[in-house]
């Protein structure tokens, strides 16, 4: 320690407060719709050709949803709540299992759906070891912003869940616990 270093102020990093909903790590807490939201989980999907998205599993105590984050040039972003499967149509999973595909056009409440596309991905969550693969179809009403999402996960499971797209810019005081 040289002589004039005592006279040196400690520059300490200021911590970050100003966090976006792509950069939310499980425990973190945020705001939407006038509640206050838990991160429960995170998961990261390659979409390939360098294409990503990450999901996370948010719970208000009374309430659970998805949200879905895209990074493309802007932050696209979904939420998704979890629906039956035989509630779109009894036959979904022997349909997608026989035919190794999904129909075109869904019926669930009343409105019509209509592919918009399918991927393939890898699923991680963060801080668990391994990878899921899966297939995702994704369909969307075309008078509304609503969607309909089914995964395929392996050969026999299935999970559905409608949702809607929403601003970045809804959520608010994201902070982490």
């Amino acid at each position: 320690m040289g002589l004039f270093d005592f006279f040196k102020k400690d520059k300490k990093e200021e911590p970050k407060v100003d966090f976006t909903v792509n950069e939310m790590k499980k425990g973190f807490i945020v705001d939407y719709s006038m509640k206050s939201w838990e991160v429960k989980k995170v998961s990261n999907y390659n979409w390939g050709n360098n294409y990503y998205s990450k999901e996370y599993i948010l719970d208000a105590g009374d309430e659970k949803m998805f949200l879905n984050v895209e990074d493309d040039d802007e932050l696209v972003c979904s939420i998704w709540s979890s629906i039956d499967l035989f509630d779109i149509d009894q036959n979904l999973a022997i349909e997608i299992r026989t035919n190794d595909e999904a129909p075109n056009k869904l019926l669930y409440a009343n409105k019509t759906y209509v592919r918009k596309e399918s991927s393939q991905a890898v699923c991680e969550e963060e801080g668990v070891e391994g990878e899921s693969k899966l297939v995702n179809w994704t369909y969307q009403h075309s008078a509304s912003k609503e969607c309909i999402s089914i995964n395929r996960w392996g050969e026999e499971e299935f999970d559905a869940s409608v949702g809607t797209y929403i601003k970045a810019r809804e959520f608010s005081n994201i902070l982490p616990r």
